[in-house]
């Protein structure tokens, strides 16, 4: 049996030394992990679609310049299951929106309703006090 590699699409969106992550918590363990915006790509949509698509949906904004900066292959532990995941990161500058450039955290809500928690998360790497990224790998983007 092959296993499904999920298509994904994030968003590092920057401000100062700072970028944007929800706090997503995992509801079977309740491990706390950051995880910048983004989400599926359905089928038909190139990665820059889908991330606008979402970040319209879950955080009610529209960025303009958005850079792509590659992808990540990476495995992830979520809800008892493993999930393989190709993501196609892309960077983007909280000055396109007047919101984001004041540095407020919009509430990201869900296609369920359900409403999550973002935060401004310090670029530097190592932060024992900040929960796990995920994907792991996101911060070295950011150098």
């Amino acid at each position: 049996m092959e296993i499904e590699t999920r298509q994904a699409a994030l968003c590092l969106i920057q401000h100062g030394n700072a970028f944007l992550v929800a706090e997503i918590q995992d509801p079977q363990t309740n491990l706390v992990l950051h995880r910048p915006p983004g989400g599926g790509i359905e089928e038909g949509e190139t990665p820059e679609q889908a991330l606008r698509r979402e970040l319209r949906e879950e955080l009610g904004i529209t960025l303009t310049a958005i850079l792509e900066l590659g992808t990540v292959d990476h495995v992830w532990f979520w809800n008892g299951r493993e999930v393989r995941e190709r993501a196609w990161l892309f960077l983007a500058s909280s000055f396109d929106d007047a919101g984001l450039s004041r540095g407020e955290c919009p509430e990201l809500v869900e296609a369920d309703g359900q409403r999550i928690k973002t935060v401004w998360r310090p670029i530097e790497e190592n932060i024992l006090s900040l929960p796990p990224l995920c994907p792991s790998c996101i911060a070295e983007f950011l150098k």
